[in-house]
This record gives C-alpha cells, sequence and structure tokens, in this order.
C-alpha cells in the first residue's frame, strides 16, 4: 500500500514510519525538517513541506492509497496545528482524489468525553483545556469532509514498548488510561490493511 503520514517526526508518527516501512508498504513521509526522521532506507520517501500549503500537501499525497495525519504537539499549552494542518490535508487529498483518511485525536473527544474516567476529565478540563479545541475542531473537519475517514482517538499516550494487547472500538473506557504509541501504530495500519472502521470513531486503550 502506498501512504502518505502527516507528523511523521512525532512520537506516533515515527512509530507508524517505522511498522509501515517494516510491513513492506510504501510510505511517504512529509516533514518540516528531514533530519529529524532518522529512520531511513528502502520503502521511505521524505518530502520536506509546511504542511499550511495546500499545494504542497497535494503534491505529497498524490498517487496515494491512504492518508494518516499523527499531527501534534507535545506541549500543554494552546495550539490549532492539528485543526489547521487537518484541513489541509483534507484539501489536498480532494485536489487530488484521494479517499482513505484516517486521524489521530485523543480520548475524550467527541462521544468518547463520556467514557473518561472523573479523574482524567478533570484533567482535561484544566491542563489540557487549550489543546481540547485543536481536537475538536479537525474531528469537525474530518467527519463533514466526505472523504473514506477514521479518527482513532487513544487513551494517554505512551512511549513504552507495544504489547499487542489492546482495545479497539466505540464507547470502550479505558482500563489504565495508557496506551503504548506502537499499539496504536498497530491498530492504524491493520484498519488500513483489512479496510475496517470507515466512517467511525474509535478508542483505542488497554
Amino acid at each position: 500500500m502506498r501512504m502518505a503520514i502527516f507528523g511523521a517526526t512525532g512520537g506516533t508518527g515515527i512509530e507508524l514510519v517505522g511498522q509501515a516501512v517494516e510491513r513492506g508498504h510504501a510510505v511517504t513521509a512529509f516533514v518540516r525538517d528531514p533530519a529529524s526522521l532518522a529512520r531511513g532506507g528502502d520503502g521511505l520517501t521524505v518530502v520536506t513541506g509546511d504542511v499550511h500549503d495546500v499545494a504542497a500537501v497535494a503534491r505529497c499525497v498524490r498517487g496515494q492509497d491512504a492518508v494518516v495525519c499523527a499531527l501534534g504537539s507535545r506541549e500543554l499549552k494552546k495550539t490549532m496545528i492539528r485543526a489547521t494542518g487537518t484541513v489541509s490535508i483534507i484539501d489536498g487529498m480532494k485536489q487530488e482524489g484521494v479517499s482513505r483518511l484516517i486521524v489521530v485525536s485523543a480520548m475524550g473527544i467527541g462521544a468518547s468525553w463520556n467514557d473518561l474516567s472523573l479523574v482524567n476529565k478533570l484533567f482535561f478540563a484544566t491542563l489540557l483545556r487549550g489543546a481540547r479545541a485543536d481536537h475538536e475542531a479537525p474531528e469537525a473537519a474530518v467527519m463533514a469532509s466526505g472523504l473514506d475517514w477514521t479518527i482513532v482517538r487513544p487513551s494517554g499516550l505512551v512511549d513504552t514498548p507495544g504489547t499487542g494487547v489492546y482495545g479497539v472500538g466505540e464507547g470502550i473506557r479505558a482500563t489504565t488510561s495508557k496506551i503504548p504509541r506502537a499499539d496504536v501504530a498497530d491498530a492504524i495500519l491493520n484498519a488500513l490493511a483489512e479496510g475496517l472502521l470507515v466512517g467511525k470513531a474509535v478508542t483505542i486503550t488497554n
């Protein structure tokens, strides 16, 4: 499968790139700084650009079978990179006639708010209040895009090794409130390979 990955130098993006290449996919990683993507090798093409440049995004997604958006920021301060970047990706995909899109969001957004524990609701309402809007806006844009979309909402992301044991679905509650980024990447690639979860916003947790 040919896939473009945005946010390829972030924690989840790095896992996506590595696992996709290992599975034999042809991966195009869209990055601002190619030096920040340590991985190279067969099956990986690195494209440098600004995700807000729709023309550059369109060139990156041209001829792809699927697009994965893992844009984000590790900082807690307010940012809208997910919201603005996702809209550019949608616009570029429509220009090039590419329809399959998977977007990484977060548990607690949309209907999954009801599946959070009280502690996590308080955490979202305080420390992550600024980031919440940057998750809600792209989800709304994705759902209204007309593309073959999937939204994946991980519980708390951690950089521990993947377990291969996790739950994916609508309306599921987190057991540990943590999920390795490697497991999120695994679930996304499985959904793409098997043609699953189109038109769904799902939680992934363990």
